[in-house]
């Protein structure tokens, strides 16, 4: 069975994982990417990023009780993407369970 989590806030969607990770990359600021008109890959995609555990992200306060994840659960595993992270990537490709998954945003 595969269950999408969708958007939601972060921690009632690590608590009910368990075992959950959640990405937690080095964005880059707002003013890196201006106002200006969006050119053809101003939003790099992400590839296979690094995850911590949920224990990691909770010690580092990487996610914070009201922020948003996209959530993704297959079986017993589980991801959490920040919506802070995906806001500058847009698009990103990963596994969970094997499987290849595209995180969009």
């Amino acid at each position: 069975m595969h269950r999408i989590a969708g958007i939601a806030p972060a921690l009632p969607l690590l608590a009910a994982a368990g075992a959950a990770l959640v990405w937690l990359a080095a964005a880059a600021p707002a003013a890196a990417v201006g106002y200006h008109s969006i050119g053809r890959d101003d939003f790099p995609v992400f590839d296979q990023p690094r995850m911590l555990t949920a224990a990691e992200a909770d010690a580092r306060e990487a996610v914070l009780p009201g922020d948003a994840v996209i959530g993704v659960v297959h079986g017993e595993e589980a991801k959490a993407y920040p919506i802070t992270i995906m806001g500058v990537h847009e698009l990103g490709n990963d596994t969970i369970g094997g499987i290849p998954i595209a995180v969009s945003w």
